[in-house]
């Protein structure tokens, strides 16, 4: 039955600056925002060498590659409860002709950051950069995507306050624009999803609309099913690999910090009962239908690609051909993990909308970016490799020194000024990477390295990169954050070194050589590992190759693992040239990572947080109208744990509880001799902890000491066994 809500109408300014919105509520199926845009006199007109950029406060551009950069606006509206978008209409009022002509400045081409030794920049169409008598954009107001977060179903709107004839050069400017929503009812039965409010704080700064919708679910039962077994993190694998699991300091860390761990392996009937056509299907189908009722916020992937498989999408429609075990292949083949964080509707109206099989395909199908769940991967099914990182982990997360604000970067060149004749400007890594260090990194201790070698060195004078000097800097040094700008490879990155001229001044792709400057077989260790961000090509790649899998090894590697979370690309990558005016592409996800890691916009986030919410920023409010902005989001992904707190965290120690529940009872004497006496896994969060007696040891001692405590009225365990 449609539920009556009774007329309001509520005018707000908000902080976002695209002016005053008025929203109309008429019913639940219908729902009409004005939007009143800034005064004319507010718009600031920069003369550039490529032409004139418009500035409003607060917005961003409209980027569609070879196409003028007109400001845009994207809203996030939510919808009322267990409603999503039926139809979206629009409509521009008090058009102003602003008097001259115009040339506005183009979206510029993107880059593809390509493999080492090979080098491509994005073509635009033919029939896209040209001018012509049509007005750009031809939709003023146009309907990015929709999705939802968990009982939050919305819609991401693109909002243009202008027009502009590229052939004549007039330009016009509106000062209101309707939007006018028609609502229909979910197509899932979401009345569980309903009473969860567990993302509500993170929505009241999300969506632009929240104080209008928020009301709308207070009549609705909080708490519902309060008895039922939750778990906040499940870890998804193969039976075979279950042991590996358990017998690590894992399980029982983060039972510690009080997180409720389900370990559901693929051959489960949570998972093998799923209807889906093949296993990824399934996995996803299982969140879905566990996710609320369980409360998962974080998922773990532990096995490669080939037993928890990635989807494999295909961003660009014209290219299905699937080149994996290559990393230099052609295909249009994307592995990711973000098929699996994104819950919001079925495959059929959202993955793969359009039913051809070839999932993710930009303006076909219809992903949704913002995440349910936070997923990261473990990915090997080397047990013990699995064992070895997981309590890595664990002891990165118990640290709580001051080495975790410390950073090394290594900024290597893109593209040379004018390279083979291209008229294109110098692309520098380091650009990025120096930006992160004056807004992100202020009172953070950074060593760094950019190109010095050849004929054009880099314009930031910081100490020559080498092998040498940043493997060496890396191994001895103590680094929390290490990110690179740079060609990749499935084993390492280069520099990209001038290293002669023919005479013509100009760098040809036979006068560029290419040092590692990092590879699989570098001589670095994993006393302080580090998260890894790579503006690279390939880093992630998951499949087994001919060369190595360098993202892999950081993480999985005994002795080898200098990282704790490796977030790259698992196949080639796009950037967005002239980053510092035109942001996007992987520097802004590189740039959004590091700023929602350190302190994010309500503080430091964990890595899956992190990951996840800034890729979502980037796309909102960055994101390029191209094929090009879907491989990018699903390009990078986590290897790592999705909980994991950079800082680190000091657990309360309770001497003698040795297995970490936060009680001294039988469970921990068994536990005890386990360790003892059978090699099973260490007292946690610290060995000390299983010291009950106080003598500075972890022996049998301490077990009959504990049951004489626990069975005998005996003396309590020491309170400083830790000290």
């Amino acid at each position: 039955m449609k539920k009556i809500i009774s007329l309001l109408i509520i005018v707000f300014l908000l902080a976002a600056g695209f002016g005053s919105v008025q929203s109309k509520n008429n019913d639940i199926n219908y729902i009409e925002y004005t939007i009143f845009f800034p005064d004319i006199s507010e718009i600031d007109f920069v003369d550039t060498d490529n032409g004139q950029r418009i500035n409003l406060e607060d917005y961003d551009f409209l980027r569609k590659p070879g196409m003028p950069m007109l400001p845009e606006k994207r809203l996030l509206l939510a919808l009322p409860p267990d409603t999503i978008i039926k139809s979206f209409s629009a409509d521009t009022y008090d058009t102003i002709e602003l008097l001259g002509i115009y040339d506005i400045v183009k979206c510029p081409n993107l880059q593809l950051l390509d493999q080492i030794n090979d080098k491509q920049i994005i073509e635009i169409d033919d029939d896209v950069n040209v001018e012509s008598d049509n007005t750009f954009p031809i939709e003023n107001i146009r309907l990015i995507c929709s999705g939802s977060l968990r009982k939050y179903s919305y819609i991401s709107v693109g909002i243009c306050p202008f027009s502009y004839n590229q052939k004549s050069g007039k330009l016009e400017y509106y000062s209101k624009i309707t939007i006018r929503l028609n609502l229909d009812s979910s197509l899932d039965d979401n009345t569980h999803l309903l009473t969860d409010n567990s993302v509500d704080s993170y929505a009241s700064v999300l969506f632009d609309n929240y104080q209008d919708i928020q009301p709308l679910f207070e009549s609705y039962e909080t708490n519902q099913n309060m008895n039922r077994q939750t778990y906040d993190y499940v870890i998804i694998t193969s039976s075979d690999l279950v042991d590996a699991i358990v017998s690590s300091d894992f399980i029982s860390w983060k039972n510690t910090l009080g997180y409720s761990i389900k370990i559901v392996s693929i051959e489960d009937v949570e998972i093998a009962s799923q209807s889906g056509f093949d296993l990824s299907q399934k996995i996803r189908n299982f969140l879905r239908e566990y996710y609320s009722i369980w409360n998962i916020e974080y998922v773990l992937l532990v096995g490669d690609i080939a037993t928890i498989p990635m989807r494999y999408c295909y961003p660009d429609p014209t290219n299905h051909l699937n080149t994996a075990g290559n990393p230099g292949g052609s295909g249009g083949d994307v592995p990711t993990d973000i098929y699996y964080a994104d819950l919001s509707y079925d495959d059929s109206v959202s993955w793969d909308l359009d039913g051809d099989g070839y999932y993710g395909e930009y303006g076909q199908d219809a992903p949704d970016f913002l995440a349910e769940v936070y997923v990261g991967r473990i990915p090997t099914n080397v047990e013990s490799r699995i064992s070895y990182a997981l309590n890595k982990l664990v002891l990165f997360e118990q640290d709580t020194g001051s080495w975790k604000n410390n950073a090394l970067h290594a900024g290597a060149f893109w593209y040379f000024d004018n390279e083979d004749h291209t008229g294109m400007g110098v692309y520098d890594g380091a650009t990025c990477l120096n930006e992160i260090e004056q807004d992100l990194m202020a009172n953070w201790t950074v060593s760094h390295y950019s190109e010095q070698g050849g004929l054009a060195p880099s314009s930031f004078s910081w100490p020559a990169l080498s092998h040498t000097s940043f493997t060496t800097d890396w191994r001895t040094g103590q680094y929390c954050i290490v990110n690179w700008g740079a060609h990749g490879w499935s084993d390492g990155a280069a520099r990209k070194v001038w290293s002669y001229d023919d005479g013509d001044g100009v760098p040809e792709s036979n006068e560029i050589s290419w040092p590692y400057f990092i590879g699989v077989s570098s001589n670095i260790d994993d006393d302080y590992p580090s998260f890894v961000f790579a503006i690279s090509c390939v880093i992630n790649y998951p499949e087994p190759n001919s060369w190595g899998n360098i993202g892999i090894d950081f993480l999985t590697k005994p002795d080898y693992g200098a990282s704790i979370g490796v977030v790259a690309a698992t196949r080639i990558t796009y950037g967005a040239s002239n980053w510092i005016e035109n942001k996007g592409g992987a520097e802004s996800l590189c740039y959004e990572f590091s700023h929602y890691l350190i302190n994010g916009p309500s503080g430091p986030e964990p890595a899956g947080d992190a990951m996840y919410d800034s890729k979502f920023f980037c796309t909102t409010n960055y994101g390029f109208d191209h094929y090009t902005e879907y491989w990018n989001m699903y390009n990078f992904n986590l290897y790592g744990d999705p909980s994991l707190v950079r800082e680190g965290i000091e657990p309360n120690v309770l001497c003698g509880d040795a297995n970490g529940d936060e009680v001294v009872d039988i469970d921990d004497v068994v536990y005890l001799i386990s360790y003892i006496f059978s090699g099973g896994p260490a007292p946690i969060p610290e060995i000390c902890v299983g010291d009950a007696n106080g003598d500075g040891y972890v022996d049998i001692d301490d077990v009959v000491f504990l049951i004489a405590y626990i069975f005998s009225g005996g003396s309590p365990p020491v309170d400083d066994c830790c000290d």
